[in-house]
């Protein structure tokens, strides 16, 4: 069987505990100092601060006696072993006139950034004045230098005031203490979180900042971190006024034309908000810079940037386009149709490179979408169309099924979904404009005018728009609405042409009666018996109902008479009836059930009995 491994205990002559604010590395200086030994020397006999180390030892004195000693060192221990960035480990800062007082080396002068003492506001020292080398932690002496000459004496300076208080704050998150006295930006940070939001502040809001400002190889050195500090010192002390002050000369400085991105402008400054500092500690961070952007940022966002967007919506003075559309859920093209009739105030600017950015007021958009969304009347209609006010009420019923009358009274208003409106202004929102009608073109403005075609023609030609029957070839830029729509003046009449002997979207009761290869009295029964939806049109005497194009193939894949199986079949339809009748398949129409003159079947219901051909 093995022997197991035991780790070697080695007893120190003095044991000395540490103090409540003593930092890792100057008690184990003052520790090897106490008993005749280096702090290399304490590394290689397996001494270190560490918390279960020092329970083991019989160091520490009861957790009863001294509770915040126990939790102390604990957080001290956790923080010297798992957070290496926190400390500072290139060089020894202290302040002359605590060492005199104190006699130990504090756990504040250990961390990156604490740069002054809050206690006497002076700067800290990590130079001897006497041999001119920087302080190092592997000498011999706690209070001397390695050149022997005594820290205690060493001649300190006034710091300001902003700088000392940035000092108390790192001395209360190293101490644990409350936190709700100070500054809110910091209130929710931990130390290395606090340490990372310093080196953020005083980099990036520095004009001089290079390309990789957080990269600082030389925070432990006191010349190198000073600058930082006191930089962030100032932005911190006049929250978030100076923040915004900062952002804004960043942004003045790294100008482009056009309007550029947040990318474009700051850079890493930009990201590093948004990604180092993620964390919800650092949210007052992020809102500060996202309300800079609200109120002075003119330049483009992307639209995959959510956490800007929803904030923009809630208090932006000038949004970007796809936030409108976003917020309005319709196309850019719809949109910069709403900028150019004027419903939506909106700014275009275009860049050197030829790109686009199109600035829109927030503070309309809701009563924009309303409108869009909402019932507006006829006259507001005939001005979205481009169309006159009487022809307007020709037009409308036959355009609009969904049109109503907001009253009891002949004198009512009529009202139209503004839905259906901007989808009928959307058709051709892909269309070029023209400032003259091309050659052997004509606009719908004209026929209007000067061409004699009936509402119903008018309004079939807008049906057949719709279908994609017949597309406008580009728009006329002096004319709003579908009056712009500008075709071929030979497909036009061409269309006219097939619209009148029954091949248009629009067909008479008689036009259907031969398309289905029916009896004229056959076809009112359809229309009578709803089988047919047919729509009237007004003022017309005689052809006033109409059946859309559409209707007769849709009745021809839904229904299927008794004749015309009979003619597939070569057999009579009393024959085809019979048949069916002996499967239990009905009709459901015809002389026997409602009086009607032909027998008409459901095809779902016969579908297993017919041959594929039929």
């Amino acid at each position: 069987m093995l022997a197991q491994k035991k780790t070697r205990q080695y007893a120190l002559p003095l044991k000395l505990e540490p103090y409540r604010d003593e930092g890792p590395q100057g008690y184990l200086l003052r520790l090897a100092e106490n008993n005749l030994l280096t702090t290399q020397e304490l590394t290689a006999i397996g001494i270190s601060f560490d918390y279960d180390f020092m329970l083991n030892q019989g160091i520490l004195v009861s957790d009863g006696i001294d509770p915040y000693l126990h939790r102390q060192m604990a957080f001290i221990s956790m923080l010297w072993q798992s957070e290496t960035r926190v400390w500072n480990t290139q060089y020894a800062r202290f302040c002359p006139q605590c060492l005199a007082e104190s006699g130990y080396w504090k756990t504040e002068w250990e961390l990156n950034f604490y740069d002054v003492c809050h206690h006497h506001q002076v700067w800290l020292v990590d130079q001897c004045s006497s041999c001119g080398n920087k302080l190092k932690w592997n000498r011999t002496q706690l209070s001397r230098c390695s050149c022997g000459s005594i820290l205690n004496a060493e001649h300190s300076t006034a710091c300001p005031a902003n700088m000392a208080d940035i000092a108390n704050v790192m001395s209360a998150k190293i101490l644990q203490q409350d936190n709700s006295t100070l500054p809110l930006v910091l209130q929710k940070t931990d130390v290395e979180q606090t340490q990372r939001l310093i080196r953020y502040l005083g980099n990036y809001m520095s004009l001089a900042a290079g390309k990789n400002p957080l990269k600082m190889r030389q925070a432990g050195d006191l010349n190198h971190s000073w600058p930082v500090t006191s930089l962030a010192a100032e932005v911190i002390a006049d929250w978030p006024n100076a923040f915004h002050n900062a952002l804004t000369q960043l942004e003045k400085q790294n100008r482009v034309d056009g309007r550029p991105s947040l990318n474009e402008v700051f850079g890493q400054a930009y990201h590093y908000v948004f990604k180092a500092l993620k964390e919800k500690p650092f949210e007052e961070l992020r809102h500060q810079f996202e309300l800079w952007i609200n109120a002075a940022w003119k330049g483009g966002i992307a639209k995959r940037n959510k956490r800007l967007t929803s904030t923009l919506m809630k208090q932006a003075s000038w949004v970007p386009a796809p936030v409108a559309c976003d917020f309005l859920g319709i196309s850019h093209q719809r949109l910069d149709l709403l900028i150019r009739e004027g419903t939506i105030e909106g700014e275009t600017h275009i860049s050197e490179k030829g790109r686009k950015f199109v600035m829109v007021r927030r503070d309309n958009l809701q009563q924009v979408k309303d409108h869009l969304f909402g019932l507006i009347d006829m006259t507001t209609v005939g001005k979205l169309l481009g169309l006159q006010k009487r022809r307007m009420r020709q037009l409308l019923t036959l355009v609009f099924t969904d049109a109503k009358k907001l009253g009891t009274t002949t004198s009512s208003p009529w009202a139209v979904s503004r839905l259906e409106v901007n989808r009928l202004l959307e058709l051709s929102i892909n269309v070029g404009y023209v400032s003259i009608p091309d050659e052997g073109c004509v606009s719908l403005g004209h026929v209007l005018r000067y061409w004699t075609w009936s509402n119903e023609d008018i309004a079939g030609l807008i049906t057949s728009v719709k279908s994609k029957e017949i597309i406008p070839v580009n728009l006329l830029d002096t004319v709003p609405g579908i009056a712009a729509w500008n075709f071929k003046e030979s497909e036009l009449k061409n269309w006219k042409l097939k619209n009148q002997n029954g091949m248009g979207a629009w067909l008479t009761i008689t036009q259907a009666a031969k398309i289905l290869g029916i009896k004229q009295q056959v076809a009112y029964e359809l229309v009578n018996l709803g089988y047919l939806q047919s729509e009237v049109m007004p003022k017309q005497a005689k052809r006033g109902t109409r059946i859309r194009k559409s209707i007769i193939d849709a009745f021809n894949q839904n229904y299927i008479f008794a004749t015309k199986i009979a003619e597939a079949m070569s057999c009579s339809s009393r024959k085809v009836i019979n048949h069916f009748a002996n499967f239990g398949k009905q009709p459901l129409s015809g002389p026997m059930i409602d009086g009607a003159r032909q027998v008409l079947y459901k095809r779902e219901d016969i579908s297993d009995l017919l041959g594929k051909e039929i």
